[in-house]
This record gives structure tokens, sequence and C-alpha cells, in this order.
């Protein structure tokens, strides 16, 4: 019964969208490069306006070169909101 307990108490950190982002590595750095290749503005001016993080995953909402964009991370990948709303649609 212990190790099923630690198991499951593994399974619920890996699970975390604070450790699934140290674990992989993303990052607000990674969000603002991929929205400056996106959209072809210079990442110095993007600016992360507001950011709500929940487990594994996260909402942020951005000025890029005046235009204000909303993001979404959904596990490990950053979409617009969107794309992440027509995939959960689906799904």
């Amino acid at each position: 019964m212990k190790k099923i307990s630690i198991l499951f108490i593994l399974v619920i950190l890996c699970s975390c969208g604070a450790v699934n982002r140290q674990i992989m590595g993303n990052t607000e750095k990674d969000l603002i490069k991929q929205v400056s290749i996106e959209t072809g503005c210079s990442s110095e001016k993007i600016i992360i306006i507001e950011k709500i993080k929940n487990f594994g995953n996260a909402t942020y909402a951005l000025d890029v070169c005046g235009k204000r964009v909303v993001y979404k991370q959904v596990g490990s990948v950053f979409m617009t909101a969107l794309e992440a709303d027509k995939i959960m649609k689906k799904g």
C-alpha cells in the first residue's frame, strides 16, 4: 500500500504544470520567442500583460507590437487561444 501511495504522489507531482514547465524547459522566454516567429514581431516588442497558470496549462495575454494576443499553454505546447479552443472542441 505504501508503494502505491508513493507512486500516486509522484504521478501527481509530475503532472503538475510547474514541474512540467521546469522539466520540459517551457518558459515565458520560449513563449515570447515562438510568438515573435509566428507574428514577425521583434521579441523586444512583446510584453506579457497577464498570466494565469493552472495544473498542466497556462493562459497568457500579450502585447505583440501594440496588438493584444492570447496564447495558451497546453502541456508543453504553446498555441493561440483560438487554436487551443478548436482542438478542445474536437476532442
